[in-house]
């Protein structure tokens, strides 16, 4: 049985997800952040208990497959600013 408040955060992630794969389909300017947000909440809503796995190896391979996630947006997020401020000098 699941609390309420686990309910929510499971449904706020779920729209959060929906969102930012709309944005990245639609090759938004914004999707690499929100999709970045996106896996950095699920490590941290992870780490604190919300979305645990029954089996142990999946859960350190969500651990892994999110932080890369997050690393590689972060990259994508950071070419992105450096060209933007290369392009205005």
């Amino acid at each position: 049985m699941l609390s309420q408040g686990t309910v929510l955060l499971r449904i706020g992630f779920i729209i959060l997800s929906l969102s930012s794969f709309g944005l990245l389909m639609e090759n938004k300017s914004k999707a690499g952040i929100l999709e970045m947000i996106r896996c950095l909440v699920f490590i941290g809503v992870y780490k604190l208990g919300y979305f645990r796995s029954q089996f142990s190896v999946l859960g350190y391979a969500y651990e892994v497959l999110f932080s890369l996630c997050a690393a590689f947006w972060g990259i994508q997020i950071m070419k992105r600013i450096t060209s933007f401020k290369d392009k205005h000098h």
